[in-house]
């Protein structure tokens, strides 16, 4: 029992593979949205005979947010779990909003302030309208009349915002469902709303463009959130559990083994029935809570500190990459804009999305890690001394 107790405290207070985890998630959208920008074509691999379709692996990138939203599910509805588990007291709701808040909003007013500047300075225009200004201040970015839907013309990114916001807020009305006792409701209830809310986006409420933004619009996403959440309440079950951790640990490691399949098969069937992902057929239902269930298997081993995955994700680098990986989610999207007009691209001879990539990965990280060491670290710090 003490061994388990030492593993449980050593893995929830330090989960650096989760942090790099969160890193190559954010670089996976990059590398779509490089993709997208360089003229989405097809790379062919060929390899010991087999023709490797390599470009599925980047028309996929756009899952690096579902990873984004499991991970989120998982890591903040740790402290519900303990506590329903009676292991601690239940969150502030005053000290998890502040926290919440100054994870994601400093850094977008950083950057919101930037761009809006350089609109100014560029063309003479801002990029916001008056009457929209306060949408953008509150990270509206949902479908109209609400918000101002997604705009692309700013920050093509900014429309997953509130989807994270909206389940911020939701969590600690729901979070009694993270128990023991309750799992399988919070499943169900999770899917159930998911299924409901796209059947009834793709049925009845959205144009064909405008699908994608309010198909994902919690709950649509709830999928992928409450599978996190249902990891949660996993990890701290068996983490508890006498004698149960090495057992956990082991089926655990068995299931990553599969992933590699499962993923394959996944971006297969993508790769063959995307053209009618959004005409409600069963993969706009399935794919993602399936895609968002292999996630969790690899966030789980993690959570436990599986050595292979350690060494993959919890390196100095890969590290770093996800300390600033909210940057790099940001700022991905409006410099590879302007590197696609730029010379350094625009005169580019032959495909150019390798050099692109590079390109957008190399100055999106210079500009994630100003946004990290001169305004996320310290906002965080400020709200963690409250």
């Amino acid at each position: 029992m003490a061994q388990d107790s030492t593993h449980y405290h050593r893995f929830d207070h330090s989960l650096p593979a989760l942090t790099g985890l969160r890193g190559m998630a954010a670089i996976w959208v990059l590398l779509y949205h490089a993709w997208v920008y360089a003229t989405p074509q097809e790379i062919l691999l060929e390899w010991f005979g087999p023709t490797i379709r390599l470009h599925v692996l980047f028309s996929l990138g756009w899952a690096g947010v579902q990873v984004l939203f499991v991970l989120s599910g998982f890591l903040l509805t740790l402290p519900y779990a303990r506590a329903n588990a009676g292991l601690s007291a239940r969150p502030r709701l005053g000290r998890y909003i502040l926290r919440r808040i100054a994870r994601v909003f400093p850094a977008y007013y950083l950057q919101l302030s930037i761009l809006l500047v350089v609109s100014l300075a560029t063309f003479g225009t801002l990029l916001v309208d008056w009457p929209s200004a306060i949408q953008y201040l509150l990270m509206l970015f949902v479908p109209p009349p609400i918000g101002v839907g997604a705009p692309a013309g700013v920050n093509g990114v900014w429309w997953t915002l509130p989807i994270e916001l909206s389940f911020y807020l939701v969590l600690p009305v729901v979070a009694s469902l993270a128990s023991q006792h309750r799992k399988m409701l919070l499943v169900a209830l999770s899917l159930l709303s998911m299924i409901t809310w796209r059947y009834f986006v793709v049925s009845i409420v959205a144009p064909a463009s405008e699908q994608a933004v309010w198909s994902y619009q919690l709950p649509g996403s709830m999928d992928s959130f409450g599978l996190g959440m249902l990891g949660a309440v996993i990890h701290v079950q068996y983490t508890q559990t006498p004698g149960a951790f090495s057992r956990y640990a082991n089926r655990l490691r068995k299931l990553l083994l599969a992933t590699p399949l499962v993923l394959v098969g996944l971006f297969m069937w993508m790769d063959k029935e995307f053209a009618s992902y959004w005409s409600g057929a069963p993969i706009h239902y399935l794919w993602t809570p399936i895609f968002a269930s292999t996630a969790l298997v690899i966030i789980l081993n993690c959570a436990v500190n599986c050595s292979l995955l350690n060494a993959l994700l919890a390196n100095r680098v890969i590290y770093y990459l996800g300390t600033v990986s909210y940057g790099l989610y940001l700022w991905h999207y409006p410099i590879g804009n302007w590197l696609l007009h730029s010379p350094l691209v625009a005169g580019m001879e032959g495909y150019p999305f390798p050099r692109l990539a590079l390109l957008m990965f190399l100055l999106s990280l210079l500009a994630a890690s100003v946004s990290w060491h001169l305004v996320e670290a310290r906002a965080i710090a400020l709200a963690k001394g409250v």
